[in-house]
């Protein structure tokens, strides 16, 4: 019996183009899924005519796609998919990442497996960089993530999860697996092609930054509100846990 995959993308201003690549790259996959893709405030008609399951919020929340990403779970958890992925809207997957996943699924009986990333410029092209946390397995990028049903009710940390944490999610959502006792397994392959945002990556790549990449220590703000007695005390009252207890 083929397993059921949801892959959820949730998406606010990108291009039609943009949003074309990701939905093209999910059914290339070489197993079968369904796209629920989720407009965060903002949506493309266009989309809504594609073979998508097209969900609309009537309003933006701008916590990098945490609302979104969360309902769109609650629903697939609803319509009893076995698996949900998650990719982004600007990233794409490569033909062979959601089968690898489930191989990998298949063999460790691990209920969260995870994959790598390609790195790839804004137009798309490659970028020769790799991620040193990313390849410790101290970061896994939200798109990088398949997860069984038996971890499912772990998903709600996106809807808990405090907006002001929203641009560091993902490694939020690591932290909580982490505490919760799910440790992911990788596959490590690099499955998942992600554009680039991050000025960092340009540089190491030997690539000029696009004027509007994020600059080093964009997300300072964050981790010194996470450290601060009011993070601490926010984080546990609405997540039930300290995600940096947990680095």
């Amino acid at each position: 019996m083929t397993a059921r995959i949801a892959v959820i993308t949730p998406y606010h201003r990108e291009t039609v183009a943009m949003l074309r690549q990701c939905h093209d790259s999910i059914r290339a996959q070489q197993v079968a899924a369904d796209h629920i893709m989720i407009a965060d405030g903002h949506p493309l008609a266009e989309v809504g005519r594609w073979p998508v399951l097209h969900m609309v919020l009537p309003r933006a929340h701008g916590d990098n796609g945490n609302t979104p990403r969360g309902l769109a779970s609650l629903l697939a958890r609803r319509n009893g998919y076995e698996f949900i992925a998650y990719c982004d809207a600007d990233n794409w997957f490569h033909p062979d990442h959601l089968a690898s996943l489930l191989a990998l699924n298949a063999q460790s009986g691990r209920a969260v497996c995870t994959a790598l990333r390609s790195f790839h410029a804004l137009s798309g092209a490659p970028l020769a960089v790799c991620d040193a946390d990313e390849d410790a397995l101290r970061h896994v990028d939200t798109s990088c993530f398949l997860i069984h049903r038996s971890a499912f009710a772990l998903l709600d940390i996106w809807l808990t999860m405090p907006p002001v944490l929203s641009p560091i999610c993902d490694r939020v959502f690591l932290a909580h697996l982490l505490h919760r006792g799910q440790q992911p397994i990788s596959s490590q392959q690099r499955s998942v092609a992600f554009r680039c945002r991050y000025a960092a990556h340009y540089r190491a790549a030997g690539v000029e930054p696009p004027p509007d990449a994020k600059p080093d220590g964009f997300a300072d703000a964050v981790w010194t509100w996470l450290r601060s007695p009011q993070g601490i005390a926010a984080s546990v009252e609405s997540m039930g846990f300290w995600p940096l207890a947990e680095a």
